[in-house]
């Protein structure tokens, strides 16, 4: 009977060890198998991080090389305003020393009187006052020399109105074509130097007039309006200063494409 006891209790605990060994070897399993599926989701969340970082990166190299290329273009435009100033100043500029050094109709002095061609001639009567079309011209005159460019197309229109027969009349209209220009009116320039062309076909300033009608064509990008009148310029005036500034802003038009 004690022997069938410890038998028993034996056998029992054999069982248990066996359902013990058992348990503890599922359980690492189970704990094996745990750890894999954990490093698996990490390795999944991890890679989709990296790969919406990278997703990221990319956009923000998109959006730098666009802005590059924006700001380029910005400069660009900068730099060709920057052109289009130095030259409206110096054009001006050549503007204004042709009229003080070649043009004196303009300017005239106490003891000179203007003739009707635009030359300047010594007067027996140099102390007598200006006639009243000469002295306004010449107030209008002075007003643009100050770069005072609104009043003086203000006077030159005026002038105009109150002289119409004076004959200072296409140099007026003239200026007044030119106050527009500088005020970047290209439109009103156009027609101010095309009145001057329609009304006086014989005045000296007709080249001038036909070139700076090319180049309020050229500013407002009219490249066909543009060509023809600088090409006016060559063919009907070859030999005039105008010329060379026409050929200068055709060759402009060239390399821009735009012949």
């Amino acid at each position: 009977m004690a022997f069938c006891r410890q038998s028993y209790w034996f056998l029992v605990g054999g069982i248990l060890v066996q359902i013990a060994t058992v348990a503890t070897t599922v359980e690492a399993g189970d704990k094996a198998n745990l750890e894999q599926r954990v490093e698996h989701l990490e390795r999944i969340v991890q890679g989709q991080g990296l790969s919406e970082l990278l997703l990221q990166v990319e956009q923000l190299q998109v959006d730098v090389r666009r802005f590059q290329g924006e700001i380029e273009e910005l400069q660009h435009e900068i730099d060709g305003l920057k052109d289009k100033q130095r030259e409206l100043y110096s054009d001006l500029d050549r503007r204004l020393q042709d009229l003080g050094l070649s043009d004196g109709a303009l300017l005239p002095s106490s003891t000179e009187e203007v003739s009707k061609d635009g030359d300047t001639e010594a007067s027996s009567a140099a102390s007598a006052d200006p006639d009243p079309d000469t002295q306004a011209y010449q107030t209008a005159l002075g007003t643009l020399k100050k770069g005072q460019y609104k009043e003086a197309a203000t006077a030159f229109s005026l002038f105009l109105q109150e002289y119409p027969d004076s004959s200072y009349r296409d140099n007026a209209q003239y200026w007044l074509g030119e106050t527009y220009y500088v005020l970047h009116d290209f439109s009103a320039a156009v027609e101010a130097f095309q009145s001057l062309i329609n009304r006086y076909p014989e005045s000296p300033k007709i080249p001038g007039a036909i070139l700076k009608q090319g180049l309020s064509y050229y500013e407002l990008e009219q490249w066909e309006q543009a060509k023809a009148k600088l090409h006016e310029v060559l063919t009907h005036y070859p030999d005039s200063t105008a010329s060379h500034m026409a050929e200068e802003y055709l060759e402009k038009m060239k390399r821009g494409g735009h012949t």
